[in-house]
């Protein structure tokens, strides 16, 4: 997570914003004239360019990126920026995993310690966040990879595959009965699939991989 976290000096707009994004057209570039053209003249809507780039909607010269595409189909919206605030806060939520659910006087101490930002500053960034928290959707279940399913080709190996273990452990149980000596060993092979969350943040992938070594020791 970058500790330079953008943050609005007042979040009531921020939600009509998010609104206004989902039924307007995708922009060129989103600066603060496009803000203008959705209705949000206030100095204190300024900011909302900024928070989208941390976002990850935006690049960092204000082009929507693929997130801000589907963001601005309203079935997925709020899941979308749920997804958006997992990533870009990952610090907060590897903490606690559920800092949504905190009231932002409860996360402004976290902001301060992590930013070494003021007191009142630290309290707008966590004002900021409860607003995005707030009108995401956490509850929505995630996308999870489906396994393709079975062709009758990968049937047919599987039953050959279980036929020879049959075959071969019946056999070694003759041989052993004959001679008292050969005997089957089958190998077990085991493979962990491991879903990484989008972040650039190394530190972070080190405590997924430290804890998954714990574990497996």
């Amino acid at each position: 997570m970058n500790a330079e976290i953008p943050y609005l000096t007042a979040t009531g707009n921020l939600p009509k914003i998010l609104d206004a994004v989902q039924k307007a057209g995708a922009p060129a570039t989103f600066n603060v004239d496009f803000l203008k053209d959705l209705g949000f003249t206030s100095s204190q809507d300024r900011p909302t360019p900024k928070l989208f780039k941390y976002l990850g909607l935006l690049d960092g010269s204000g082009h929507p990126q693929a997130a801000y595409r589907e963001f601005m189909d309203s079935a997925k919206a709020k899941k979308v920026l749920a997804t958006r605030i997992r990533a870009a806060f990952d610090d907060l939520f590897l903490a606690d995993k559920n800092a949504h659910q905190k009231s932002a006087e409860q996360l402004k101490g976290w902001f301060r310690t992590k930013t070494g930002a003021s007191d009142s500053v630290a309290d707008k960034i966590a004002r900021t966040f409860k607003a995005l928290a707030t009108y995401a959707d956490f509850n929505a279940p995630t996308e999870e990879r489906a396994a393709a399913p079975a062709t009758p080709d990968d049937q047919s190996r599987g039953e050959s595959e279980r036929g020879r273990v049959e075959v071969d452990s019946t056999a070694s149980g003759g041989r052993s009965g004959q001679t008292g000596a050969s005997k089957s060993h089958i190998g077990l092979v085991y493979r962990f699939e491991i879903h990484l969350p989008d972040t650039q943040n190394v530190d972070t992938f080190r405590a997924i991989f430290r804890a998954l070594r714990e574990e497996l020791m």
